[in-house]
């Protein structure tokens, strides 16, 4: 029974694998940055938090590659100049968005003078749990630490167009960046922030 067991799980990983590789047809993409969009969601938090504005920050410049060669995994690496991070907090004055966004990028947070790049390398590719799914095993580097995470991606194809959606949460500790506090912690950014991602990828060979 136990041997049945293994065998009808190895052919449904087989056909969801023979799904992928059907459905996105082998080659170098390369993402097309101004069809495609990075934003990050800051959280606060704290006794006065209702005074002060959750962040969206959006990623201006990044590029990257999705290469996959017949019968070997997708190889993926995506790129991101920190300094090009940019506060769009649509309920605040021009000022505030310059302020949050100094602090931000200041040697204090983010240091880009140090960490000028964020990265993400995979490390492996598998289906998700719908036909249009992946679970993509990353390494993410960022102020100078690299974690390993799983990012979610539902994809869609359109001839040479592939174009992966997601979003993760992720955790300022995990990459050694303290919340900022002020007013005694009555105001407060949270520990988690949102990863939302929509990459737009182009077949060149």
């Amino acid at each position: 029974m136990r041997t049945f067991v293994c065998l009808v799980r190895a052919i449904a990983l087989a056909i969801a694998f023979a799904g992928l590789s059907i459905a996105q047809a082998p080659g170098l993409y390369s993402i097309d940055s101004k069809a495609s969009h990075i934003e990050i969601h800051v959280f606060r938090s704290g006794f006065l938090s209702a005074f002060g504005d959750n962040h969206v920050i959006v990623l201006n410049r990044f590029s990257g590659t999705a290469r996959q060669s017949s019968g070997k995994p997708w190889d993926v690496d995506v790129v991101g100049e920190t300094a090009s991070l940019e506060v769009k907090d649509p309920n605040a004055s021009a000022s505030t968005r310059e302020e949050v966004e100094k602090t931000m990028l200041g040697p204090n947070q983010l240091d880009v003078t140090r960490y000028p790049k964020i990265e993400v390398r995979a490390t492996s590719l598998v289906p998700g749990g719908t036909r249009q799914s992946w679970r993509m095993i990353a390494d993410v580097s960022l102020h100078g630490v690299t974690r390993r995470t799983e990012l979610p991606l539902a994809w869609s194809q359109d001839g040479k167009v592939l174009r992966a959606r997601g979003k993760k949460k992720l955790l300022l500790r995990d990459f050694k960046i303290e919340p900022i506090s002020k007013a005694f912690g009555t105001v407060q950014v949270r520990n988690d922030f949102d990863l939302i991602y929509d990459i737009v990828l182009r077949r060149s060979s």
